[in-house]
């Protein structure tokens, strides 16, 4: 397995990360795109994606994956459905030119939103984009977020609805937790279903919370999982700090 982080981990704007990440010693980040800026992104921009490229090669640390953040709740607005449709297809492109195997792609639905309006939405939303973006390498990874999240029950129903190879999920350990899931069982039900991994644990520092990471680890390790660990940890006052430190706890239970 490699290890990662996303970008606010480090605690650097994009023009530093890769190089403080190989100093740290991991080996992919995760660049975080917000609604109101994605397209004034570099990766949107053709040299942005070029320069995004040149400093992951000299630095040795890949884009391990691009999260989507908010602009994935453009799907679940129908006055701007059509746009997150192409977002998610373009996304799709541009993450196959920086190496970028997945895209974080949050479930978030509208608070005044029935489940079943998101998830017709969702699933229609998530074929049109793969038929528009079709032959491309890049996986989209469900994430559950909020307080009352989503099963993993309801996760391979999304995936069974969508019916593409190119969706799974992105799990989240601190996020099972909170949301009142047994993460290790949702781990084996979710099995190979899952395209990356976030690690945290919520309102605590990892290894001095309640969760039972080794246990954990022995699930993920057990499903042949061999992608990305990618640390989802608060920064702290000194982020380079907080990083080595989370860091050496992942590794010392590979």
């Amino acid at each position: 397995m490699k290890t990662g982080a996303m970008d606010y981990v480090l605690g650097k704007p994009w023009t530093e990360l890769f190089d403080e990440a190989a100093r740290l010693g991991f080996d992919g980040v995760e660049l975080d795109l917000r609604a109101e800026t994605y397209r004034d992104s570099e990766v949107w921009d053709e040299g942005g994606r070029r320069s995004l490229v040149d400093r992951s090669r000299r630095s040795g640390v890949e884009v391990a994956s691009v999260c989507m953040a908010n602009v994935a709740g453009l799907v679940t607005r129908p006055e701007t459905h059509e746009q997150g449709v192409q977002a998610v297809a373009d996304l799709r492109r541009h993450c196959d030119e920086l190496g970028a195997g997945v895209i974080l792609f949050p479930m978030i639905k509208q608070a005044d939103q029935s489940e079943e309006d998101a998830f017709t939405l969702w699933r229609n939303g998530l074929r049109r984009a793969f038929e528009l973006s079709d032959g491309c390498r890049a996986r989209v990874g469900m994430e559950s977020v909020g307080r009352t999240g989503r099963s993993a029950e309801q996760a391979l129903d999304m995936i069974r609805a969508v019916g593409s190879p190119a969706l799974g999920v992105y799990f989240d350990i601190g996020n099972a937790d909170y949301q009142g899931f047994d993460p290790i069982s949702e781990i084996e039900k979710l099995a190979d279903s899952i395209v990356q991994i976030h690690v945290k644990e919520i309102g605590a520092e990892m290894g001095q919370g309640k969760l039972d990471f080794p246990a954990i680890f022995s699930s993920i390790k057990r499903i042949g999982y061999e992608g990305y660990l990618v640390l989802e940890t608060e920064p702290g006052d000194s982020p380079a700090e907080s990083a080595a430190r989370n860091l050496a706890f992942v590794r010392s239970l590979l």
